[in-house]
């Protein structure tokens, strides 16, 4: 599951890094949708993009940390 944004969070890292280091960036499939100073503005904008299909939220920082959680909340 995400494995393709998984792939392009790995290889835009460096480019956001020297950009957006820091911020949370918001990807679905090979496409980035922003970068959000929070994280909670990352998955506020990825459920009202997205609803109910998968997508990808995560920190833009050199040391990455394994991060796992289901989307059981939709927005109204």
């Amino acid at each position: 599951m995400l494995e393709t944004e998984t792939k392009t969070f790995e290889q835009k890292l460096p480019e956001l890094i020297k950009t957006d280091s820091g911020k949370f960036v918001l990807i679905k499939e090979d496409q980035i949708y922003g970068t959000y100073a929070a994280m909670a503005d990352a998955l506020k904008a990825g459920y009202e993009k997205f609803r109910d299909q998968p997508f990808f939220v995560r920190q833009i920082i050199v040391t990455q940390q394994p991060m796992n959680f289901t989307n059981n909340y939709l927005l109204a």
